[in-house]
């Protein structure tokens, strides 16, 4: 298989880094922050993507502050601000591939509120339950419905992100037998740079048989965990996972070709992260573990 760069393996370990990468069209401005925001997900016509959305907001260092009191709190930051039917460079959907720019942007963070948590008003949050994908249907028409205030509900901030950053990741792979508890098989790989970006991580055993591969493990399962050893995600049956239909949609040479096979399209931001593969058959079997940057132009 064709890697854009493959890093020394160890045996139970690979570390994967690109320390060059594309970088963000947009400089940071001085005295200016930006934090990703997701959760929501809608479904509108005519506009791409919308299955799963996120956009980006620009804040101030007293806005900046109030969000990190409300992590320290152990509080869901949201916010109440004002948008504008037009683009900012910075406000990306980096759920979609591509990372494409909304046609409409959040001009003002008013105030950071825990809006789930609250009553809530027509003139903080019209509507209650809209998302990133319906302004986008046409904003200039849902602001002449429901005014330039935003505040969904279902929407939360998350990590700080610099758009300026350099961002790259190395495509991993990495085979070898595995079991199930202690006899797994682990590798890693590192995301630099200030932006989230989308990955397909996998784990392949049925078709590694197909393809003439001895004691192949039949039932594959995966799970990525952070720096800190929290599990992010799992998967057995690639099928089951929430986006698998826009992984075989988007990227349908990384779709595994047994339903068996694990597989997840995630958007994560930088940091080092421990893929880790099990044979839930119950014996030991040989599983190749991969991990793709789906935003690089190398995808295979």
């Amino acid at each position: 298989m064709i890697m854009k760069k493959l890093m020394g393996f160890r045996a139970l370990a690979v570390a994967a880094l690109l320390s060059a990468g594309i970088a963000g069209t947009r400089a940071q401005t001085e005295g200016k922050f930006y934090f990703w925001v997701f959760g929501g997900g809608g479904s509108v016509t005519g506009v791409p993507n919308c299955g799963l959305d996120s956009f980006v907001i620009e804040v101030d260092a007293a806005k900046k502050a109030d969000i990190e009191r409300f992590w320290a709190e152990k509080k869901v930051p949201q916010f109440r601000g004002h948008i504008v039917a037009a683009a900012a460079d910075y406000n990306k959907n980096y759920h979609a591939p591509g990372h494409p720019v909304w046609n409409w942007h959040v001009t003002s963070v008013d105030e950071i509120v825990e809006l789930y948590n609250r009553l809530h008003d027509a003139s903080i949050q019209p509507p209650r339950d809209g998302s990133a994908c319906d302004i986008a249907g046409n904003p200039d028409d849902w602001i002449r419905k429901y005014g330039d205030v935003i505040g969904f509900e279902h929407y939360y901030i998350g990590q700080q992100i610099d758009p300026a950053k350099p961002d790259a990741m190395a495509n991993v792979s990495n085979r070898g037998l595995t079991g199930v508890g202690e006899k797994r098989l682990i590798t890693g790989f590192i995301l630099t740079g200030g932006e989230p970006r989308n990955v397909v991580v996998r784990g392949l055993g049925p078709s590694l048989g197909a393809a003439g591969v001895q004691q192949a493990a039949g039932n594959p399962k995966i799970e990525l965990y952070s720096s800190s050893g929290r599990r992010i995600a799992s998967n057995a049956d690639w099928k089951s996972d929430p986006r698998a239909a826009s992984l075989a949609q988007n990227y349908p040479t990384l779709a595994p070709s047994n339903d068996k096979e694990a597989a997840m399209l995630l958007t994560l931001v930088p940091g080092t992260y421990t893929l880790q593969g099990i044979n839930e058959d119950g014996t030991e079997g040989i599983m190749l573990l991969e991990a793709y940057d789906v935003d690089s132009a190398t995808v295979p």
